[in-house]
């Protein structure tokens, strides 16, 4: 049998305690869990950024993956908890926007709210600990953890767009992510932010040191980089900077 893997997506960082318990809830479920931290920095307590990052990333998952999604400012609040299906895949998250890009990219999802009661007391402000990751255990283990089905179309962000045309993440490098799939951009040329016309490239070595340019990332997001320099800096981006995206249907206009 293989090893059976659940994927964390938080906002966390690597400091504190908090994907330590989190795992160590997992493993008190089944010692033969594996944990992979796909994005341990997804933007601060922004689940609509997050929710189109975490669609991209997605795509590089295996099948059977389960997700533990954990980018939730109104932990506590009366929003839901909610598992969501997508073919053999599974998802654990706050119903706050952040699974939203899930269910518009494929037709196969199915969607549950999770009964509080079915669970231990949650504390108030660490539902990643005490409700997302015991559920994600119990699905990888074959229990069936207390769920109510409920509608796609209530779920939080369900109205929103297919792509964002916004910076949605800042790498290490100041490399600034749209929340824009270059696929849904026919004959993609190029962006305009903060009134810079930016052409496309393939990549970093298609342009000359120092020169800024955009292109397809390897998530498929159209990205804004600098060769060997930092894109964030000279543009002075930050998270949630408007993006026109330029494709042939804008040049003919």
């Amino acid at each position: 049998m293989p090893v059976p893997i659940v994927y964390f997506f938080t906002d966390f960082g690597i400091q504190g305690p908090y994907l330590g318990q989190m795992e160590s809830v997992l493993l008190a479920s089944s010692r033969d869990i594996r944990v992979i931290n796909l994005m341990c920095d997804a933007p601060f307590a922004n689940p609509r950024a997050g929710a189109y990052l975490l669609a991209a990333l997605s795509r590089y998952l295996p099948q059977n993956a389960v997700v533990v999604a954990v980018v939730d400012p109104g932990v506590g609040s009366p929003r839901r908890a909610l598992c969501l299906q997508q073919g053999e895949r599974w998802y654990v998250a706050p119903d706050n926007g952040l699974l939203s890009m899930l269910s518009a990219a494929a037709g196969n999802c199915r969607l549950w709210e999770i009964d509080p009661s079915s669970l231990p007391v949650a504390s108030a402000s660490f539902h990643g600990r005490d409700i997302f990751a015991p559920v994600a255990g119990k699905i990888v283990c074959g229990e069936a953890p207390g769920l109510r089905v409920i509608d796609m179309q209530t779920m939080v962000g369900a109205s929103w767009p297919t792509d964002l045309e916004e910076i949605v993440y800042v790498d290490g490098f100041g490399n600034a992510m749209t929340g824009i799939s270059a696929s849904s951009v026919p004959g993609f040329q190029g962006v305009v932010i903060g009134g810079h016309s930016i052409r496309r490239a393939t990549t970093f070595s298609s342009v000359a040191i120092g020169e800024l340019f955009c292109y397809v990332n390897s998530i498929g997001l159209v990205e804004i980089a600098v060769n060997q320099g930092n894109a964030t800096e000279v543009l002075q981006l930050c998270i949630g900077h408007s993006v026109d995206v330029i494709g042939e249907d804008s040049v003919a206009n």
